[in-house]
């Protein structure tokens, strides 16, 4: 029941954002939306989600992970009703934030009733057998969105959410045993959350919308400027703070500390990844949106069925070998990717690369999710889990903005090579460098001969592929120096339930 409620909680979540993708077209068309607003309905949901996640973690361990989890729930399903009903854009992203609010306690409620209620020598197989379930979710979701979609209606995505929270809601109540922290009395960090929000919220708001306003932009500059503020503001808030939200002292536990660096570099590299392949494919390789999400399923199966095992091997020998090879394995993975060219084979290229890389995810993800959880007691588990979170969710957002920069700047380098020979004149080199923030939907300037069109559109492709090897490449390095800093800091040994609390980092380090 533990798992059923976790996957449940996890499961809406992540179903909801999958399943949206399919949805947008049809939701632009009934609310006369344009691509602003579509992209404030995305980006406002995982905006929200990203911030309030080590806030949802904290209220769990302090007024009970069920109760905690139960509201989020409740929050998350009134929101896609509210969602459903929709009838304007502004509506809908007020809806998304509130579904963003639900899920902030949804996901690290659920695996902080995992850490706080199973054995730690069978944490592992838990925490793997929920491995497995999450990217059948992912999967799942565009499958089933758009079906809802043509049969029904794009409305339709968000009342699934409806009977799915009920049957959590109903599980966690009547099965469920509530945990809290014991030891935490007193007043909420108010403080702590106001200034980790605006914080956590400035900076996210300056990464997501840096490549739509530009970098100089005053309002961007503002929310990066105001983020710093904030996040300084938050250590000194938490450093005065009678019962903080993020206690400070956790971080001198190496293992604690080690692991959400890790977390960070290591998601941080390897959130490019499917973002550009997916761009490759489509508009290099030739490959329809349908065909490209096909060709990427390897990665998410070998993900789906190696996680139990991974869990039942993290109990059996530990977490740090199988996160050291699936490490190396998705350095392997990117350097194949590195290496490939347009027009090729996919059964000899694509496929062998990305099959290797989501086996290494395999190996990796259940026993980073095992020590970041039990790097601290469990009467922790619910800060744990919501960091870890924050950190992951953290990074995949800055990572598409910071590598869109640097994959803008080699294809617009490698256009210049590949075009140096072509007849262009002066003024369609400039539209074609001006044009090159579109990437590989870039079109050959009007005006040239059919075979200077072709060759153009030839260089495009090229200089594309240009720009993606060298992302790769320097994810595959990045993803190497996430391995030399888990090497070097994570000395994982569960933590005994009954630490005292102020002995806590040097009893991890010992």
């Amino acid at each position: 029941m533990v798992l059923a409620v976790t996957v449940l909680g996890t499961g809406v979540v992540y179903l909801d954002q999958s399943a949206l993708n399919v949805a947008l077209p049809h939701i632009q068309v009934a609310l006369n939306a344009d691509v602003g607003g579509l992209q404030w309905v995305i980006d406002v949901y995982i905006l929200v989600l990203a911030v309030l996640l080590l806030i949802g973690g904290a209220l769990g361990d302090r007024y009970g992970r069920v109760r905690v989890y139960i509201i989020g729930m409740v929050i998350f399903v009134a929101a896609s009703m509210f969602a459903g009903t929709a009838n304007s854009v502004g509506m809908l992203v007020a809806a998304r934030a509130l579904q963003g609010v639900g899920g902030s306690l949804l996901v690290p409620g659920g695996l902080a009733i995992i850490n706080a209620t199973v054995a730690s020598e069978r944490r592992g197989q838990m925490l793997g057998a929920w491995g497995a379930f999450s990217p059948l979710i992912v999967l799942t979701g565009p499958l089933i969105g758009g079906w809802m979609v043509d049969h029904v209606s794009w409305r339709a995505v968000f009342y699934l959410n409806v009977p799915l929270g009920a049957i959590a809601c109903f599980i966690a109540m009547r099965y469920v045993p509530e945990s809290r922290d014991e030891q935490r009395h007193g007043p909420l960090d108010w403080l702590g959350v106001a200034t980790l929000m605006t914080g956590l919220g400035g900076l996210l708001f300056g990464l997501i919308e840096g490549p739509h306003f530009g970098w100089g932009a005053p309002l961007v500059v503002g929310a990066l400027v105001l983020g710093a503020a904030g996040m300084i503001a938050f250590v000194f808030a938490e450093l005065r703070a009678a019962s903080p939200l993020m206690p400070l002292r956790l971080f001198r536990n190496r293992t604690f500390t080690g692991i959400n660096l890790m977390t960070l570099i290591h998601y941080f590299a390897l959130s490019s990844v499917f973002f550009f392949l997916t761009l490759n494919l489509q508009q290099a390789q030739g490959y329809m949106a349908f065909q490209a999400g096909l060709a990427q399923m390897p990665s998410s199966l070998a993900l789906m069925l190696l996680s139990r095992t991974a869990g039942k091997l993290t109990d059996r020998i530990g977490p740090i070998p199988l996160m050291t090879a699936g490490v190396l394995l998705n350095c392997l993975g990117l350097f194949l990717l590195s290496r490939i060219g347009i027009d090729v084979n996919y059964w000899t290229t694509f496929f062998p690369a990305i099959l290797v890389f989501g086996v290494g995810l395999g190996l990796m993800v259940v026993p980073l999710t095992a020590v970041a959880l039990g790097a601290l007691p469990s009467r922790y588990s619910g800060i744990a889990s919501g960091l870890n979170n924050a950190v992951s969710r953290v990074a995949q957002m800055s990572a598409v903005a910071v590598f869109g920069a640097v994959m803008v700047s080699g294809f617009r380098a490698g256009l210049i090579t590949r075009t140096a020979a072509l007849p262009l004149d002066e003024a369609a080199r400039a539209q074609l460098l001006s044009d090159a923030r579109n990437l590989g939907a870039t079109m050959p300037p009007p005006g040239l001969s059919p075979e200077t069109t072709l060759a153009t559109q030839m260089a495009i492709r090229l200089a594309f592929v240009d720009g993606f090897r060298q992302i790769m490449l320097i994810a595959m390095v990045m993803t190497l120096a996430g391995l030399i800093v888990m090497l070097a800091l994570v000395r994982y040994q569960p933590v005994p339930e009954t630490a005292a609390s102020e002995t806590i980092p040097s009893a991890v380090e010992s």
